[in-house]
């Protein structure tokens, strides 16, 4: 089978779901090809190693990738993060005449506008897409900050996301309710499936030797360590981790915030305001495959979102990297996430 990946988000962006699929479906013998944008991810600044240009072609693990030109903002101005997606919404179509035939294309969401530009490759390649949702757009948004609730822009995004989901032809969602939410919107049950998260467990081994240099590196001998890894983001909602880690009494505990993106620079002044640094620490993101050796260093594994009507729709994707590494989870994300972590008794919500 021939398949055309369409994701604005790629390797050697903190977005793993893209570059595994596309490696997988290679190993398996299938023509893959991966149409996306320049590395900036989650922090706003190009990975080392780019320069913007119109278009850029490269081989990654033997995986055909041609990046096309869009405005590398990730900021919390709307403005700023609007123009980001429509540039890569109109660059995509473009860069789609020079890609190979193909037999279906893979539509990775976020952001809203992907879908838009999935809709006008499908008509260009005469091919259908599949539709993988991994946020509903309408929720994230107004719980980010970026619209506001009964607005003009909320609704014309809802009509959006409604109108690309019901052409697709199969629409991929992480839980029951994100499925009841399409259905519920004129999407047939039969277009839609429920592929939770996925996780390569060989990466998580026997690493005591290695997590023992780790806690001596970073400093975390003696202590009880915290980790939230992944993206700093206004969803998130970490500030009320913070307001904890100021009412934890005095000891040995620490909470460490390894990664990056639009709310990391608020989030250090915070802590520096409240004089937290013996109990908040921020770490720049690592290569994923360092990701166990880091998780297996710590006590315990931090989710937290912000309370809305998001935690119903998805599961954040480290929850099942946490899970994998066998260290106990605080879930503090409400919905699917703390059903799931019930369920397999793997922490507390």
């Amino acid at each position: 089978m021939r398949v055309l990946i369409l994701s604005q988000y790629y390797f050697p962006e903190a977005v793993p779901k893209p570059h595994e699929l596309a490696e997988e479906l290679r190993a398996a013998g299938h023509d893959v090809t991966v149409l996306t944008g320049y590395p900036h991810y989650p922090g706003g600044k190009l990975s080392d190693g780019y320069k913007l240009g119109l278009f850029k072609r490269e081989k990654i693990r033997d995986v055909p990738v041609l990046r096309v030109f869009e405005l590398p903002y990730h900021s919390t101005n709307p403005l700023l993060r609007t123009a980001n997606y429509l540039s890569f919404m109109f660059s995509a179509p473009i860069g789609a005449l020079f890609t190979p035939k193909c037999d279906v294309i893979y539509v990775w969401h976020p952001p809203l506008t992907i879908g838009i530009a999935a809709l006008l490759i499908s008509k260009i390649k005469r091919v259908p897409f599949v539709y993988d949702v991994q946020d509903i757009w309408g929720s994230f948004t107004v719980l980010s900050g970026m619209v506001r609730e009964g607005g003009l822009a909320i609704r014309a995004i809802r009509t959006i996301e409604k109108f690309v989901a019901r052409r697709s032809s199969h629409t991929i969602v992480q839980t029951a309710a994100g499925r009841d939410y399409f259905t519920e919107r004129g999407v047939t049950a039969t277009k839609i499936s429920i592929l939770p998260h996925w996780i390569d467990e060989e990466m998580f081994g026997a690493q005591t030797e290695d997590a023992q240099n780790i806690r001596e590196e970073m400093g975390w001998q003696n202590k009880f360590v915290v980790l939230f890894a992944g993206n700093l983001g206004i969803v998130q909602g970490l500030e009320s981790v913070i307001e904890a880690a100021r009412l934890m009494p005095n000891g040995n505990a620490r909470i460490v915030f390894m990664g990056d993106g639009t709310d990391k620079p608020r989030l250090e002044k915070l802590v520096g305001k409240l004089n937290l640094g013996e109990r908040v620490q921020f770490v720049d993101r690592q290569p994923i495959e360092r990701m166990p050796v880091f998780m297996s260093a710590t006590d315990a594994l931090l989710v937290n979102l912000k309370k809305s009507e998001l935690a119903q729709y998805v599961i954040p994707s480290k929850t099942v990297a946490y899970l994998a590494s066998g260290k106990p989870i605080l879930m503090a994300a409400g919905g699917a996430s703390e059903d799931l972590i019930r369920e397999a008794k793997a922490g507390i919500v």
